[in-house]
């Protein structure tokens, strides 16, 4: 090549030169590019943009940081940038819902949103800056954000306890207790029980071989004699509802013969007194005094039956209990009248009190029982069954254990399940990879799966072990929520430390009271200690806000102080000596350290202050509106025709002064009554009193 020609550039070289430079150029210029038009720039570019057309411009970019922003939370595994898209979180003049997501302000939740940001309650992937990496499924993150319909379950995760927040989280959880489903599954947070299901072992002295075929057919619904009614079962704590089981005919055949044979440990029949039944058996009266005196011992205040009035038919009467409608038709006579005398020793867990009966007491209901509560089509449906051959009890015995049963049934001799479906203590964790949905053409998540297999486990596997429920509206998404709260053990130890633990009370009592506490089942529906039922008036105070001798008269004769409560305790017959021991312990250990009975000298109440205080009474504060004196006024207190013989003073005084700190959730008005004015209030109520022979009041509605 000739010197001069030496260094020169061809056109072509210049040529690729120029466009390597401009690729080169565009090359870097799409870095910056991309990063301007990011999802999180492109939401702080619109922010500004909104903040200027607010009239609080200048506070709401005064707080404005156009960066990435970030919540760390160290003791929980947290990193949460979503503030960087979300700037008006926190703002409250961007609450109203003109305002455009993602923008508006949150609604007001216990925790501070700039503390715990949001994933920890929206889920999804806190580090993306993205929308779709942050709110969906994608393939380096499996959990999505949460609808909406489920944020409740996120309350739960943390929070074992229920919370009045949380309604939806409550019920799923309820309904968890209530369909046994612990009987099969491991559970986070939730106990199983000592039993679940009712204990089988005598069974076949209960009820039929066509009863248990028609039960287990169909648990849920048994059809009344003019096929138009549906009674929802029996249901009760011992009782639950159970499930409907894809069973053949062979099944039902097998497993009603085996269930027929169970009668290892029968209690004996009851020999009602041969005096009583000749006294009675002939007389035309005989059922309808049994209905008087069914009524009479408020039985419906723990069984519902179902009534027709003006040709609706409806339920009335409580739930502690099961459904009474068709009992008659359902246990045998000798098992009825042995199990009214002593539940216990037919079911040593049963809830029913075992009651004083006295024979005549015992015949008329148990006959009352037998002749009006049945149907005779009950059982029109059932087949002919004779008594189970060997070879069907074989194969029942076997079935029982094959389905489950056994998981929520106790039968003599035989071993109890426990874990026979798939742990569920860490279900709301797992991505929709770590889920089996075999050939279902559901959606691949996780709450579409909990749906799935909750409404129809078939639907998601054909093979499926687990039965058919029936769910009223509103109970899907509460047990899908309940379910998607149970994330597991937390790996990181400091976690556990935020745990909000379900607290578990007890209340128990020794001596000749504890004895009578369990044979009355007094926890059923009071509460003692933070322990027991919510169905009457909590007692943890009753020795302080009633007097000892109206308690024992209460309990003789059980009145109540609201005439139009529907549930009413039932009269227990008890004798003078029970009721004195039960009058005692109330009296003497029910007290709050608040109110002191024995300080109030019951003297220093005057016929002056009595006479002032009935002016206060009716003229000033027109206690009358809400609380009933004889037969005047209204009905939203207690009635206080007999306060002077039922409420101590003491506990008057200090009620007037504050309910709330005796009662919380009393709605008696806090009024800023004078010292004066308390002394003389009480010494008025004082003077209300009623003959011994007719108590009117009641612990069902004292304090109330």
């Amino acid at each position: 090549m000739p010197a001069e020609e030496m260094g020169k550039v061809t056109k072509r070289l210049r040529l690729i030169f120029a466009v390597s430079s401009v690729v080169f150029l565009m090359v870097l210029a799409i870095s910056p590019a991309r990063d301007y038009l990011r999802d999180w720039r492109r939401y702080e570019r619109d922010y500004v943009r909104l903040a200027e057309s607010r009239p609080d411009t200048k506070r709401l970019l005064t707080d404005f940081h156009p960066e990435i922003e970030q919540i760390w939370i160290p003791q929980m595994q947290v990193v949460d940038r979503c503030t960087t898209c979300h700037q008006g979180i926190t703002r409250p003049s961007l609450a109203d819902v003109s305002v455009p997501q993602p923008f508006r302000a949150h609604p007001p939740i216990p925790h501070r949103v700039r503390d715990w940001g949001c994933v920890i309650c929206h889920r999804g992937q806190g580090l993306a800056t993205e929308v779709r990496d942050a709110h969906e499924t994608t393939l380096a993150w499996e959990q999505s954000i949460l609808p909406v319909r489920y944020i409740q379950a996120s309350c739960g995760v943390c929070h074992r306890a229920e919370l009045p927040q949380t309604p939806r989280l409550n019920h799923g959880r309820e309904l968890l207790l209530t369909l046994n489903c612990v009987g099969c599954h491991r559970l986070q947070g939730v106990e199983r029980p000592a039993m679940l299901g009712p204990d089988l072992t005598n069974v076949g002295t209960k009820v039929s071989r066509a009863w248990i075929y028609r039960w287990l057919k169909d648990p849920r619904t048994i059809t009344a004699s003019d096929g138009t009614l549906l009674v929802n079962g029996y249901e009760n704590g011992d009782e639950p509802r159970m499930p409907k089981f894809r069973l053949s005919e062979k099944e039902l055949r097998a497993l009603s013969g085996y269930l027929s044979t169970l009668a290892s440990d029968p209690i004996p029949p009851y020999k009602f007194e041969s005096h009583t039944v000749a006294a009675w058996e002939k007389r035309p009266d005989l059922v309808d005094q049994g209905e008087t005196r069914f009524r009479q011992m408020f039985c419906t205040t723990c069984h519902s039956l179902a009534v027709t009035r003006a040709g609706e038919t409806k339920m009335i009467g409580g739930d502690i209990g099961p459904e009474l409608t068709k009992v008659g038709s359902k246990v045998n006579a000798d098992w009825l009248a042995a199990w009214l005398r002593n539940p216990q020793a037919y079911l040593p867990h049963s809830k029913m009190p075992r009651y004083q009966w006295s024979d005549q007491d015992l015949y008329l209901v148990s006959q009352y029982i037998e002749s009006k509560l049945t149907d005779p089509g009950l059982l029109s449906d059932a087949p002919k069954l004779d008594p189970a051959a060997s070879d069907e009890v074989q194969l029942g015995r076997r079935l029982f254990t094959e389905k489950g049963c056994s998981s929520c049934h106790v039968i003599k001799g035989v071993t109890p399940q426990t874990d026979f479906g798939p742990d569920l203590a860490s279900l709301g964790s797992k991505n929709a990879s770590q889920l089996e949905f075999g050939n279902s053409k559901i959606k691949r998540t996780p709450v579409a799966y909990i749906e799935a297999k909750i409404t129809d486990p078939a639907a998601v596997n054909v093979a499926a072990r687990m039965p058919q429920y029936s769910l009223a509206p509103g109970d899907l998404d509460a047990l899908t929520t309940a379910l998607l709260s149970m994330t597991g053990k937390s790996a990181s130890a400091p976690l556990d430390g935020l745990i909000q633990p379900d607290g578990h009370p007890q209340f128990r009592s020794a001596g000749a009271f504890g004895e009578l506490y369990e044979r009355y089942k007094c926890s059923v529906c009071h509460r003692f200690n933070g322990y027991g039922g919510t169905l009457a008036p909590d007692l943890t105070n009753e020795g302080s806000r009633a007097q000892k001798k109206w308690i024992a008269a209460f309990l003789k004769n059980p009145q109540t102080l609201r005439p139009t409560l529907t549930f009413r305790m039932p009269q227990f017959n008890m004798t003078d000596e029970e009721v004195s021991t039960l009058a005692d312990y109330l009296s003497m250990v029910m007290q709050t350290p608040a109110v002191n009975p024995a300080d109030t000298n019951s003297k220093k109440y005057t016929p002056e202050m009595a006479n002032l205080g009935k002016q206060l009474y009716e003229v000033k504060f027109q206690c009358q509106s809400c609380h009933t004196i004889g037969s005047a006024g209204g009905y939203v207190g207690p009635n206080l025709t007999n306060a002077g013989n039922w409420i101590n003073p003491a506990w008057t005084e200090e009620w007037l002064k504050n309910p709330q700190s005796l009662v919380a959730e009393a709605i008696e008005p806090h009024r800023d009554f004078t010292d004066e004015e308390r002394a003389a209030l009480t010494a008025y109520l004082m003077t209300l009193k009623q003959s011994a022979s007719a108590p009117t009041g009641g612990a069902h509605g004292s304090g109330r």
